[in-house]
């Protein structure tokens, strides 16, 4: 895992130099690296979604690892946030309530990584407690969602 964060650190420093560059350049490097994080979130995510619905093969050593995973980075979460970007002209799916309620929306994103860890704890008390746990994890990923991301 401290692979990925040192390509995202090294991301974020190759970026078309983000220190000498424009407030624009910083908004859209900002979301990029926003949304380049969920997605690798969702990548983890998606086959315990797949198990679940069971389209494919249950497989708990998976589960646990993935739930590791999505631990480690949804604590992100808040940082990549950091930057305002609502007076900028992006495409992404971010409201404003992210920046008008920071603090809320950053206990959200711990509140999920918590959930989380639980899911990858849960695999040990079986099936029936790992698909609990799974759904709590998407209970809290919805509370987020449904306040500070536009649905389309």
């Amino acid at each position: 895992m401290s692979k990925l964060i040192t390509l995202i650190f090294l991301a974020l420093l190759t970026s078309p130099n983000v220190l000498g560059a424009s407030a624009d350049e910083r908004a859209q490097v900002s979301a990029e690296t926003r949304q380049g994080l969920l997605k690798v979130v969702v990548s983890y995510f998606g086959p315990i979604l797949g198990m679940a619905r069971e389209q494919i093969p249950y497989d708990d050593a998976v589960i646990a690892e993935n739930a590791t995973k999505i631990s480690t980075l949804l604590p992100l979460i808040p940082d990549v946030f950091r930057r305002d970007t609502r007076g900028f002209n992006l495409e992404t799916e971010a409201l404003d309530g992210i920046w008008e309620d920071k603090a809320d929306f950053d206990t959200k994103a711990a509140t999920a990584a918590e959930r989380a860890a639980d899911l990858a704890n849960a695999v040990a008390n079986g099936r029936a407690a790992t698909m609990q746990a799974f759904s709590d994890l998407g209970a809290s990923c919805k509370a987020c969602h449904d306040n500070y991301r536009q649905q389309n």
